[in-house]
């Protein structure tokens, strides 16, 4: 061979390098995930007990992590300049599940300090349009008094006094202090209160909107002073405990996984054509037996309860659990009322269980993730459909860059 086709070898093969970097790294941070082929069958799952035994759940969660369990600290304190106490007020709703409140709570806190308002403690919406009061699922009290050192938090006694001038402002979730003074501030001086709207801007929207990393007082309310109630976090500790008492080592794998929302156009379709940003059962099931896990790890599984779609899981890991099977030997179950505390269940099961997996990309992903790096959980495996049986080669860039937001809000 000439010179030329020497160099033509080479640059092909520096190609296909690249190229498997490439595909090795795709995960779901940036909601695109390499192509699935879809209607896949029970029968393609095959047990392989020789790979699936041969390790441990402990080992694979050393494999993925040196740092594990070691629980972060808060760069910020809780104390800051504050200005005496306001008669106006920042005012706005929890919507949607927990995964959405995080964010809600972190936003109006973050435009409250800043235009020196009272916070109102908000009303919780659920997706039916019913109304509850903070302190029925979170901890009130906890929060007012982690609070007292950023901003004043004050319940919702009469909210009839300023609702007559009340003006409702959308605000991009985690906006800087010069959106928040350009856009919201002359409205407040206006109306002298507002109500906040938070939205989750696109990634095309202007930098100088948002900020990439988390503001300090939005890390303080996020992962310090928002706190579930005590009796219902009583309830999410017995079934952490009764998921525990099913492993001799008292570990388990978490996985968001429901049919309802894989069904969704926003996980059959993508602009990419060939993408997705979902994993069926099949294919989770799949991905775990691939990197190793052993076939009677115990599995806890988001959805309500045990349906055909989760049938493949279940035959290759018998002791896969759903909330209607684990609830059953839970304690302090009479809290849990609605599809609100339900979900409130799978979002901080997931937050602290030994390993999380999820099936889609999304606001509970990324913030189940944020609660992860707070304690120090960085367990986090994504089922990209690359061909590497190794877990640390499935852990997402949140973890692996450092890219989540949160980072952000921790010292060393």
């Amino acid at each position: 061979m000439d010179v030329r086709e020497v160099m033509g070898a080479v640059l092909t093969f520096s190609m296909f390098l690249m190229l498997a970097n490439m595909i090795k790294r795709d995960h779901f941070d940036g909601d695109v995930l390499l192509n699935v082929p879809e209607g896949a069958v029970i029968s393609t799952v095959e047990l392989d007990v020789a790979r699936v035994t041969r390790h441990r759940l402990s080992q694979l969660s050393t494999e993925v992590s040196t740092d594990n369990g070691q629980q972060l600290k808060l760069c910020f304190n809780g104390s800051s300049l504050r200005r005496g106490q306001s008669k106006r007020f920042v005012t706005f709703s929890l919507t949607d599940g927990p995964e959405y409140h995080i964010s809600q709570v972190s936003n109006a806190v973050l435009v409250a300090k800043h235009l020196g308002a009272t916070l109102v403690l908000p009303e919780i919406i659920g997706s039916k349009g019913e109304k509850r009061g903070f302190e029925d699922i979170y901890d009130a009290e906890r929060f007012i008094s982690s609070m007292s050192g950023v901003v004043q938090v004050e319940r919702r006694k009469r909210p009839e006094v300023f609702m007559q001038k009340l003006v409702s402002v959308k605000v991009p979730y985690n906006a800087n202090q010069g959106y928040i003074m350009a856009n919201v501030e002359p409205l407040f001086q206006a109306t002298q209160s507002v109500r906040v709207i938070t939205y989750f801007p696109s990634l095309t929207m202007r930098e100088e909107k948002v900020d990439k990393e988390m503001n300090p007082y939005s890390c303080w309310a996020a992962f310090e002073a928002l706190c579930l109630k005590p009796n219902l976090q009583e309830v999410v500790d017995s079934v952490v405990g009764s998921l525990r008492s099913h492993e001799p080592d008292g570990q388990f794998v978490a996985i968001d996984y429901k049919a309802k929302l894989l069904g969704t156009s926003s996980c059959g379709s993508n602009a990419n054509k060939g993408m997705k940003n979902c994993y069926n059962p099949v294919e989770i099931a799949q991905f775990l037996q691939r990197i190793g896990y052993p076939r009677y790890s115990t599995i806890y599984v988001t959805q309500s309860k045990l349906d055909r779609s989760l049938r493949s899981l279940k035959d290759l890991y018998p002791k896969t659990f759903t909330k209607e099977d684990i609830m059953q030997e839970a304690e302090n179950v009479q809290f849990v009322k609605s599809e609100l505390e339900q979900d409130i269940i799978d979002f901080h099961v997931c937050s602290v269980s030994d390993v999380f997996v999820p099936a889609k990309s999304g606001l509970f992903y990324a913030n189940v993730v944020g609660n992860r790096i707070a304690s120090g959980k960085t367990d986090v495996l994504v089922p990209a459909q690359i061909t590497s049986n190794l877990a640390q080669d499935h852990v997402p860039s949140y973890i692996s860059k450092k890219s989540h937001p949160a980072y952000a809000c921790f010292c060393n």
